[in-house]
């Protein structure tokens, strides 16, 4: 490291210069990086859900459809006259309606009052669309211009399209907002005004050096790309706090500034790789994921720390040290008080706070009990798209379509399978070309265009009609029992696909993802915690401090009758545990270097005056980035991770300033036998000294 630092002074004009040249070539490359905004594509591609969409993709030229578009005050002539209007929309690829099921010559007194209700009620239609996603932004504003405000459109055009907007649009205003509050708060851990914008020019140097790399993959999700930046400024600020209290104690100790700069490199770099290591394992826990979304965040956001890290090391040092002059000239005095009463508070209470033993176990059962959303939950309340949403639903009923794929030409089978899927309580209608035209009918003799999107050359094709939503428990019995009618006469020949099946294997995925995922993000940075203290036992009470607050995060919904998503539950179980055990690590090292000269007392207060400052910028900056995207975000799957983000960065950060000093305390006699070289200093000593204070 000694040599490292000196390259990284001596070319400092360098290294600035080659920095600053890559930003410019990762701004260009994030115009570059191709964005997915459909969920269903990081099913694990063994899912059945999977290998059925790619059979359909292979067999048929048309999707089921994906859209249900509301027009109120229409005759029956208006209706078919905006069918013709809705099919001519770009990217529109089919439209269903009344006529498709019912000979509209035929008087509609004479139909059956259930079909008709479905689709023509009170004077409004209701049509079935099928849509390409190609550009489900212009489809879908197309679509409102055509319809109207009285119109209503609802499905998984509106759902992409909607992500699709609010990324676009949203990532600047939460960048915009984050940015200057972002240097107000490491005001607070710095003592220059200038400081705070050299340490966010770093990081944003690491954050455009990442997300312009994101081009060697073939596309990152909507979800990585909405929080990446917001996380990576979050999680490896501290790095460039470290190196900057190191450099500025240095310079108070009379060295010089290249000096004093080359060994805070060498004495803040082992903190730094220590908590970058942590953070970028608990990312990494995430690539072992079967459901893709995992890796996809998990590898972008582990590469923004690398990143981070590298900018801190190479590029901090630059600016500092061509900006000493004016560093000095803009020195203010310290913002933070000492928190001298908080400390003595701490000591007094490290018996007190380890009552929160008592309900380590309730608070795991809790949040394991959670009711959980897989998919991209809900609309904004008050949106136009809850709005239509809800009125369709109002009027037609909450309704789901999804397709049974079959091989083609053993009608009686089929037949068989139709009439047991009818049964199904929630099955309201199939779509068939037994029902369409007859099984007696050889398809040979009918127009191929009337057809094709029921028979394949390898399949035959039924569209259902389902009630309810598009998932839930009952959503997802509905699916398991048309799977296992199916699976009774077909086997593994037959397929079902739908948005209520991809929901099904997205739960199912994920359940299985979760013990693995959280079992690989504790044991690899417990051995990340074990090599840098050379301990047996500080990984145990660091990893106990910052998963007791993990389960303290996620037991909330389930304590206040709330539902959670569970890509949220998931990723922020390795997202607050990689991110905030650095807290505990910058405690408990100042903790193990007081007790080689100090009791227990005085270690764990001396271990709080010295690093409360330290921390609680770092663990404001979290928070606020969470909350920040929790309240900015209309994307309900972002804004629930940015909540359950910032209340896991707080309640971390408590809990490593009340909870492991006093952890700590109690288990002193232990830490001192299973750490090696402790050196502990006789206990006794001080701690009269401690009380009297």
């Amino acid at each position: 490291m000694k040599k490292l630092a000196s390259i990284i002074v001596d070319h400092k004009g360098l290294f600035l210069v080659l920095f600053t040249v890559l930003s410019i070539l990762g701004l260009i490359g994030i115009l570059f990086v191709p964005v997915n905004y459909n969920l269903a594509d990081y099913i694990p591609d063994a899912a059945p859900s999977t290998r059925g969409l790619r059979v359909m993709e292979e067999e048929y030229q048309e999707p089921i459809p994906n859209l249900r578009v509301y027009v109120p005050n229409l005759s029956l002539q208006e209706a078919m006259e905006m069918k013709e209007k809705i099919g001519e929309i770009p990217h529109v690829i089919k439209v269903l309606w009344l006529d498709d099921f019912y000979d509209l010559k035929t008087p509609l007194e004479l139909a059956p009052e259930d079909l008709v209700q479905a689709y023509y009620k009170d004077g409004g239609a209701l049509f079935m669309v099928v849509s390409g996603l190609q550009d489900t932004v212009v489809t879908l504003k197309d679509m409102q211009e055509l319809i109207g405000e009285e119109g209503a459109i609802e499905g998984q055009v509106v759902d992409l399209a909607k992500a699709r907007m609010s990324v676009d649009s949203e990532i600047m205003v939460i960048m915009l907002i984050m940015v200057p509050m972002g240097l107000v708060l490491l005001s607070l851990a710095t003592s220059s005004w200038i400081e705070p914008l050299l340490l966010l020019v770093t990081i944003v140097i690491g954050i455009l050096l990442n997300m312009g790399t994101n081009v060697i993959f073939s596309s990152i999700s909507f979800i990585t790309q909405a929080v990446t930046a917001v996380l990576q400024l979050a999680v490896s600020m501290d790095y460039a706090v470290f190196l900057l209290h190191r450099f500025s104690a240095y310079r108070e100790e009379g060295y010089g500034l290249e000096e004093a700069m080359k060994k805070a490199v060498v004495k803040s770099s082992s903190a730094i790789v220590a908590s970058a290591s942590t953070t970028i394992l608990g990312f990494l826990a995430l690539v072992f994921m079967r459901f893709k979304i995992g890796p996809d965040l998990g590898l972008v956001l582990a590469k923004g720390v690398v990143f981070s890290l590298i900018s801190v090391l190479f590029v901090l040092p630059s600016l500092v040290l061509y900006s000493s002059k004016l560093i000095d000239k803009t020195t203010h005095r310290p913002l933070l008080p000492e928190f001298k009463r908080v400390g003595r508070f701490v000591v007094k209470i490290r018996y007190l706070v380890l009552l929160l033993l008592l309900v380590v176990v309730p608070l795991f059962l809790a949040q394991s009990k959670n009711d959980f959303i897989y998919g991209a939950a809900a609309y904004d309340e008050g949106s136009r798209e809850e709005r239509d949403q809800l009125l369709i639903q109002e009027k037609f009923g909450n309704e789901v379509t999804m397709a049974v794929m079959v091989p083609k030409g053993e009608w009686g089978k089929e037949k068989i399978l139709e009439e047991n899927l009818q049964e199904i309580p929630g099955v309201l209608g199939i779509l068939s070309y037994n029902k369409k035209v007859g099984a007696m009918m050889p398809p040979e003799l009918i127009d191929e265009e009337l057809i094709k999107s029921l028979l394949s050359q390898n399949y035959s094709r039924m569209v259902l009609t389902l009630q309810g939503p598009k998932e839930g428990p009952e959503p997802f019995r509905l699916a398991e029992d048309i799977r296992e009618e199916v699976r009774k006469l077909y086997g593994d020949k037959g397929h079902v696909v739908g948005e209520s099946v991809v929901n099904l294997d997205m739960r199912d995925t994920i359940q299985k993802d979760n013990p693995i995922v959280n079992g690989l993000a504790v044991l690899s940075v417990g051995l990340v915690l074990l090599l840098n203290f050379k301990s047996l036992v500080v990984p145990l009470l660091l990893l106990l401090t910052i998963e007791t607050s993990i389960w303290m995060n996620l037991s909330v919904p389930y304590f206040t009758g709330t539902t959670l998503s569970f890509i949220g539950y998931l990723v922020i179980s390795t997202l607050q545990l990689g991110a905030t055990v650095d807290y505990g690590i910058l405690y408990t090292q100042h903790y193990l270097d007081h007790r080689k000269v100090r009791g227990r007392k005085e270690a764990i207060y001396q271990s709080f005056i010295e690093t409360i400052g330290g921390l609680l910028p770092p663990a404001l900056i979290l928070t606020t980035a969470g909350f920040i995207l929790s309240f900015i975000s209309s994307l309900a799957i972002v804004s629930e991770l940015g909540t359950v983000l910032g209340r896991g960065a707080l309640t971390s950060f408590l809990m490593v300033i009340f909870f492991l000093p006093g952890l700590l305390y109690v288990t002193d006699p232990l830490v001192e036998k299973l750490t090696w070289k402790a050196n502990f200093y006789p206990d006794n000593k001080t701690d009269k000294k401690t009380d009297k204070k």
